[in-house]
């Protein structure tokens, strides 16, 4: 069964290669006893052009969720250097990390939404483009499918995004239950959380795709 909140059409799935990274998380690893909660891998994938970031918890089979993807694109992106740690959107109570410059959050309860911002220097506003969504409830995953996105970042001169995944609950001030990485256990409702490491993923140039496509390169795997 698989159930769609959005619909996104990517050339990265059926006309290019695409090579992209795992990155794992500890199944387990959270204090509220929520699986739908419970990140047990990440993947984020590209072809050059758009940019897939798929997010797979241990149970997705809930009726409510709220999930985050942070990112930064670097120091002096578009002329500014990313909000001031514990600066989101959400108001999620997570702290530890300044320089985000994207945030993405979706909620499945109440038939679910989206909201995509970006940061603009001195406030975040919200980016009406944001990406598509599909949600595959026999896979316990949620993909944002950002389009053309590593093609735009490219021709800024990005080549590295570092982000970060979180899940929260539905209200403001609400923590992060469990980060993507090796924060370890978060403190739970009612408490702080805490970016102590961001993950890395290298945005490659279109030359190197092509060594990748006559190579036979395809998906690298992280612990």
């Amino acid at each position: 069964m698989k159930k769609a909140l959005g619909i996104f059409v990517s050339t990265l799935l059926v006309t290019s290669v695409a090579v992209g990274d795992i990155y794992y998380d500890p199944t387990g690893d959270i204090s509220t006893g929520n699986p739908n909660l419970d990140i047990t891998s990440v993947e984020m994938t590209t072809s050059g052009w758009d940019l897939l970031v798929t997010i797979t918890v241990d149970n997705l089979d809930a009726d409510w969720g709220n999930y985050m993807v942070f990112m930064d694109f670097g120091d002096d992106y578009m002329g500014n250097f990313g909000a001031p740690q514990n600066s989101n959107p959400w108001g999620r109570n997570v702290i530890g990390h300044a320089g985000f410059d994207s945030f993405t959050g979706i909620w499945l309860n109440g038939g679910g939404g989206l909201e995509h911002y970006g940061w603009n220097g001195s406030d975040w506003y919200n980016q009406y483009s944001g990406p598509g969504i599909d949600i595959d409830w026999d896979n316990n995953s949620i993909t944002f499918g950002y389009m053309d996105l590593a093609y735009a970042l490219a021709s800024d001169g990005v080549t590295e995004i570092g982000f970060e995944i979180g899940t929260t609950g539905g209200n403001w001030g609400d923590p992060a239950i469990d980060l993507l990485g090796g924060e370890g256990t978060q403190a739970g409702w009612g408490g702080v959380s805490v970016i102590t490491d961001l993950q890395y993923f290298t945005i490659p140039a279109p030359s190197v795709l092509a060594l990748f496509a006559m190579a036979g390169i395809g998906r690298r795997r992280r612990s």
